[in-house]
């Protein structure tokens, strides 16, 4: 069995068994059978219902989908600690524009002395089995050390290497060069580490705080490069065919309803949604204004390039959803609307097309559907309004 069948069931199984009650509750509302909701005259006036009668049509013009917002990962950061310490300084904050090995912000840490003390020991020890191997290389070849005294200081100078190698590219990580001060002219080793940002864009986020503890990767900056943004919207599988790569997306952005933007299609995903049964597409957009913002939502309409096919169309606010199922409210007698599940075949920015669940003529709830969803489920609840 469907799960529209099992909904269908539910609704109206046991409204033929029910009684009809004389009596109104206090809200305006009869109760007869499940799935159905009853307004009275005062009521049905003040949800504002409108009701019309089913046609068929087509939708044309393409699909409307819903989107989001987001940025490229190859430009954007997540900027860290890369040593224990307290945050000495802040540089910037939200909004600000940064270039590539800019300072963010400063820590001050002991390790930072531990790390520069780790490379001059390992360059010492490096200089030291360099010397000793070239000096016992020169005595094998006057005969007088042997070839094993030669294998050993090899292997020692092998070992040095890869201690000051490490110790160079830590020192390397946190920003410090290698002709860091000397200790015998009276130069102390630092004490701040500089957090760069290692991307040029905007500051997106900041979440350090002068004198705050930080630990190693710790997060404290979000860097993004806003002059191109992605849009990223789910397509369902059976319109997969109409999508192509460099197809031109036009969208809509709920902050700037006056204005239209686009850009063209990038990607077309080849992983399918196992659930929902859509693939993700990537439409790149040139953000000059910076307008766009990550995790905006936006409607975007594409164009489809197919035969349209026939069904009952009715306004996008018609249809609602009900456990999981589609449903509409179909007018028996003025004031009492049962809930009937559909089946939505496509979608567009205002309309959707029914393959099936509702016949021409028959008198559909084109407004206030969602009024009466809700005065359903106070009745599932317990409240009298529907049951």
């Amino acid at each position: 069995m469907t799960p529209i069948s099992i909904l269908f069931l539910a609704l109206v199984g046991c409204g033929s068994t029910s009684s009809q009650h004389d009596d109104h509750d206090e809200h305006g509302h009869d109760e007869h059978e499940a799935g159905v909701v009853e307004l009275s005259p005062e009521a049905l006036a003040s949800a504002r219902i409108v009701v019309a009668e089913a046609e068929e049509g087509t939708l044309e013009g393409g699909m409307s989908l819903p989107a989001r917002v987001a940025l490229d990962p190859r430009k954007e950061a997540i900027v860290s600690a890369w040593i224990a310490g307290q945050v000495d300084t802040i540089a910037v904050r939200p909004g600000d524009s940064v270039k590539r090995g800019q300072d963010l912000a400063q820590v001050q840490s002991p390790e930072l002395g531990e790390a520069v003390a780790a490379f001059r020991t390992a360059k010492a020890r490096d200089d030291a089995a360099d010397a000793r191997l070239e000096r016992l290389r020169r005595l094998e070849a006057d005969g007088v050390s042997s070839r094993a005294q030669v294998l050993e200081a090899e292997a020692d100078h092998a070992e040095a290497e890869g201690s000051l190698e490490a110790a160079e590219e830590r020192l390397r990580i946190l920003g410090v060069p290698m002709d860091v001060g000397d200790p015998h002219a009276g130069e102390h080793f630092p004490s701040r580490v500089p957090v760069k940002s290692p991307i040029a864009g905007t500051v997106l986020e900041a979440n350090a705080s002068v004198g705050q503890r930080v630990e190693p990767g710790q997060a404290l900056f979000r860097v993004g490069d806003l002059d191109h943004v992605w849009l990223l919207l789910d397509v369902y599988e059976r319109d997969l065919s109409a999508v192509r790569e460099g197809q031109t997306v036009r969208f809509a952005i709920e902050a700037w309803p006056d204005e239209r933007f686009e850009g063209p299609v990038a990607q077309v995903g080849d992983w399918i949604e196992p659930d929902a049964r859509t693939v993700e597409v990537r439409v790149v957009v040139d953000n000059p204004d910076h307008k766009l913002k990550p995790n905006m939502f936006a409607t975007a309409d594409l164009a489809v390039q197919r035969e349209a096919e026939r069904g009952i169309v009715l306004p996008a606010d018609a249809i609602q959803r009900i456990d999981g199922t589609d449903v509409v409210f179909v007018e028996q007698e003025v004031g009492h609307f049962a809930a009937r599940p559909v089946a939505v075949a496509e979608r567009s920015a205002e309309r959707v097309r029914l393959s099936s669940g509702l016949k021409p003529a028959e008198r559909v709830v084109t407004e206030g559907a969602f009024a009466l969803k809700s005065e359903l489920a106070k009745g599932e609840l317990g409240e009298g309004h529907a049951h």
